[in-house]
């Protein structure tokens, strides 16, 4: 019904300027908005009901597998097939991945393995079939106007809930939300679970962020990241909090001040010095009640180290290959001992091992990933984090594409963000996040995209001209009307 709802006002408000281009920066605006709602899929194969992964039992249909359909149409009618011919080293890689981790002789929940493959595999079309069905611009329009109606439902909903209370809209997208209000005062939005939404929002905050810094739409732009930093905050959610700081500090210095020295006087006292205090006086004020509660902090703290544990034992047992995909909860109800882990909680007075450790995935990505795919998995996954910051200025420096590089500058945000928020929750690693976080990651790696060129958009030394000239122009018109009355 939302996206319904979604779709007559993209097309309303277009009139008669509807045109191909503008039809399809809509539909990738309805698509981009229908990632937002945690419950957007169809299970098609459930599973039983032994422990689930970050990507659950049961094999389903996303939104995305149904544009590729649309995607299909495009590509078949409008471009005749003549499409660019895919990575065929990167489908060799996934290829490997996927092989290795099924045939693996310690995956002891080999279907969720594949409910894994399966995802990553179709959105990988999905992606190669969206990179060759729309222009760099067309993609950034249609995502900034499905995030701004997101973000606007989001801030509505975050709003409702905490702040006035009204926990009826806690359970509109996912009834299970609604016990959420009994155990934190968190907002849930559309994701059912305080962490997913601010996983979510802090992804879209830096998209909010890149197309302020290269002056696309910058006062709208400014107003949304404004927005989606409350709602992050509405979510009480420590870790996503703190990932949008990172990544917003991360744009800034990668960005922001890539003509200038990191430590030069210049960058130390316009932009670090000022920067530090602003993120100082927010969380020592404003936001401060996220960190007074030290007895909750303890107690998540106990429970993290405690996962982690688990994932070290995992590791010693299997550290080349390790346990694969989607199935390390599996592994540890199997192989661990409760009894234990029930001593070790019992002296710090929290509740039992089995409510959390044996039915939550562990709260860290980069153990997960390195428990469930081993040194040999694990380590390309490293490598590309570290040659995609390492990297992420030459990209920038060299297209000149302003569009292209929204998409890059929104990708180092994800990449912070995982950093970040990965190294305390399990949230990123969920199919209803990674559908957004992946795109922009993908979409900023294609080559293509920054060699396209569009004249019409301006640079931000221009932006900032037009601006400064604007705002000259109309001081002198106000002193014009002023000087009649004067006289």
């Amino acid at each position: 019904m939302t996206l319904a709802f979604a779709l007559v006002f993209f097309i309303a408000r277009e009139g008669n300027r509807l045109t191909r281009d503008r039809l399809y920066e809509i539909v990738i605006a309805i698509y981009t908005f229908s990632c937002s709602f945690v419950l957007m899929y169809l299970p098609i194969l459930k599973g039983d009901g032994e422990p689930c992964g970050t990507f659950g039992t049961s094999l389903s249909v996303w939104p995305f597998m149904a544009f590729i359909v649309l995607l299909i149409w495009i590509i078949a009618r409008k471009k005749q097939w003549r499409i660019r011919r895919p990575n065929l080293w990167l489908f060799f890689i996934f290829l490997t991945y996927a092989i290795y981790t099924l045939i693996n002789p310690y995956n002891m929940a080999r279907r969720q393995t594949l409910v894994e493959v399966s995802y990553l595999l179709s959105f990988a079309v999905f992606i190669y079939l969206f990179a060759n069905s729309f222009s760099v611009k067309s993609v950034v329009r249609g995502i900034y106007m499905g995030l701004a109606v997101t973000v606007i439902l989001h801030f509505i909903l975050a709003i409702c809930y905490p702040v006035l209370g009204m926990e009826s809209v806690v359970k509109l997208f996912d009834n299970e939300a609604a016990t959420r209000s009994e155990e934190r005062v968190g907002a849930v939005g559309t994701m059912g679970h305080p962490n997913v939404l601010g996983t979510y929002v802090s992804y879209y905050f830096t998209f909010f962020a890149a197309c302020f810094f290269t002056a696309y739409k910058r006062r709208e732009s400014a107003l949304f990241a404004a927005m989606a930093f409350i709602v992050i905050i509405l979510s009480a959610s420590r870790s996503a909090l703190m990932a949008s700081v990172v990544a917003l500090v991360g744009i800034v210095v990668f960005y922001v001040y890539r003509r200038y020295k990191l430590l030069s006087f210049q960058s130390i006292l316009k932009g670090i010095i000022p920067l530090g205090i602003f993120i100082a006086i927010l969380l020592t004020g404003p936001l401060s009640f996220l960190f007074s509660d030290v007895e909750d902090l303890d107690e998540m703290t106990t429970s993290r180290l405690m996962h982690y544990y688990c994932g070290y034992e995992i590791f010693q047992d299997h550290p080349l290959v390790g346990v694969g995909m989607n199935s390390h909860l599996v592994y540890l109800v199997e192989n661990s001992s409760a009894v234990m882990l029930e001593q070790v909680f019992d002296a710090a007075d929290i509740w039992q091992p089995e409510e959390f450790m044996f039915t939550n995935p562990i709260h860290n990505i980069w153990i997960i990933l390195i428990v469930e795919l081993g040194l040999i998995g694990f380590l390309p996954i490293l490598v590309f984090v570290i040659w995609y910051i390492a990297t992420f200025k030459r990209r920038t420096q060299q297209s000149q594409n302003r569009y292209y590089n929204i998409l890059n500058i929104s990708g180092l945000g994800v990449i912070f963000c995982w950093l970040i928020q990965g190294s305390s929750d399990w949230a990123p690693l969920t199919p209803q996040v990674l559908s957004l976080s992946l795109m922009f990651l993908a979409l900023s790696l294609n080559n293509h995209y920054a060699a396209e060129v569009h004249l019409e958009f301006e640079t931000v030394e221009a932006s900032k001209r037009r601006l400064a000239q604007e705002s000259q122009d109309e001081t002198i018109e106000n002193e014009d009307l002023l000087k009649p009355q004067l006289t």
